[in-house]
């Protein structure tokens, strides 16, 4: 799954299988895959979805992939490559990372070209036109303090003219969008996955406001283009700026 039905940050000792995991191997059989932000109420996740069920409803950012008119792309946290799909369906060169080996199991059975990689050591054999962080995978810096170098590792993936493309979810309407105590931005959360009466370990989750996410892209050469949708939700497209 993407954080917060995402790729496997949940347990990055790998010690132990991470819930997502468990509920991708049993393909929900003990119940729904849900996601908590410390907090707040449970919310369920696109599991059923990342299985390839039958009548199971896509996630609303997929149709925002219909942007990509050329590759090589690379989706970072890929999970079970159903992105992938989508685009590899049109003829466009595409492959993905993923830290969740079930996920990886999974894309791989179904053609995609995955592999099991970490953001951070991954060592590509090409420069991408275009990176995929969907999902709310923006959470991968996991605080706004550590969000400049998630931007530098992006920007040394891109080739010139590349962006990257990024779904996310703006919290500022939601009632504890407020700092304080140990959460300087109130974006700086914890988060957690439930599955078959089990509770995971609480990680660190970096949930942006679009606006936020414009500044600090600028600091880093970035020109920000954000499309605004339902329930706070937007879509982000970050351009390295032509250097002078």
């Amino acid at each position: 799954m993407r954080h917060p039905c995402s790729c496997s940050c949940e347990n990055p000792s790998g010690a132990g299988q991470p819930l997502d995991g468990q509920a991708l191997r049993e393909r929900g059989a003990r119940g729904e895959l849900l996601v908590e932000r410390e907090g707040r109420l449970p919310e369920p996740t696109s599991l059923r979805w990342w299985l390839r069920e039958s009548g199971a409803t896509a996630p609303a950012d997929l149709r925002a992939l219909d942007m990509i008119e050329e590759g090589p792309v690379l989706d970072i946290g890929c999970s079970t490559g159903r992105h992938l799909e989508h685009l590899m369906a049109r003829g466009i060169d595409a492959e993905g990372i993923d830290l969740l080996e079930a996920a990886v199991e999974q894309a791989v059975l179904h053609g995609c070209r995955v592999r099991l990689a970490d953001l951070w050591t991954f060592r590509p054999t090409r420069a991408y036109r275009h990176l995929l962080l969907m999902g709310n995978n923006t959470g991968l810096a996991g605080r706004l303090a550590l969000l400049p170098a998630l931007l530098d590792r992006l920007a040394g993936l891109l080739a010139p003219g590349g962006s990257v493309l990024m779904s996310g979810r703006d919290g500022r309407g939601l009632d504890d969008w407020t700092a304080g105590g140990d959460r300087p931005y109130p974006g700086d959360r914890r988060i957690r996955h439930l599955y078959a009466g089990q509770a995971g370990p609480w990680f660190p989750w970096l949930d942006l406001d679009p606006d936020t996410l414009a500044a600090r892209a600028a600091d880093r050469g970035f020109e920000t283009h954000v499309e605004a949708g339902a329930d706070g939700r937007f879509l982000a497209t970050l351009r390295a700026r032509p250097q002078e």
